[in-house]
C-alpha cells in the first residue's frame, strides 16, 4: 500500500507461502496515516512490513512465525490479536521473534496502553 490516508476494513491480507519459505510479506504499508480496522494479516516470515510513516491497526489479527511485524513506521496496534504460528516440527538455529527493530543500533519498542 503506497497511498496516504489509505483505509481498509474487514479484509484479509494473506501470503500463502509455507513456513519453510523465506521472506514472504503479506502486507507492506508505505502510506502516511494508513488505517486498518477488523483486518486479518496472515503469513509466516515477515508477514506485516510497516515500512514507513504513521499507521493505525484496530481489532486486527496478525499471524506469523518469525520477524512477522517489522519496519520503520510509527505504528499503533489497538485491541489487536498477535499470534505466533508454529514454524516447524524440528527447530532450526536462531529464534522466532515476532517483532523486530530496524537494526542493531536502532531502538524499537512495543507498548501496551
Amino acid at each position: 500500500v503506497n497511498a496516504d490516508g489509505f483505509m481498509a476494513r474487514d479484509i484479509t491480507f494473506q501470503n500463502t507461502a509455507g513456513p519453510d519459505s523465506h521472506q514472504a510479506v503479506a502486507l507492506r504499508v508505505d502510506g502516511d496515516l494508513s488505517d486498518f480496522h477488523n483486518c486479518a494479516i496472515l503469513g509466516h516470515q515477515d508477514t506485516l512490513y510497516t515500512h514507513s510513516l504513521r499507521q493505525f491497526y484496530k481489532n486486527c489479527r496478525i499471524e506469523g512465525t518469525v520477524d512477522f511485524i517489522f519496519g520503520n513506521s510509527a505504528a499503533i496496534f489497538e485491541n489487536c490479536v498477535i499470534l505466533v504460528r508454529p514454524r516447524q516440527l524440528q527447530a532450526k538455529k536462531g529464534s522466532a521473534d515476532p517483532v523486530t527493530r530496524a537494526g542493531p543500533n536502532r531502538p524499537g519498542s512495543v507498548h501496551r496502553v
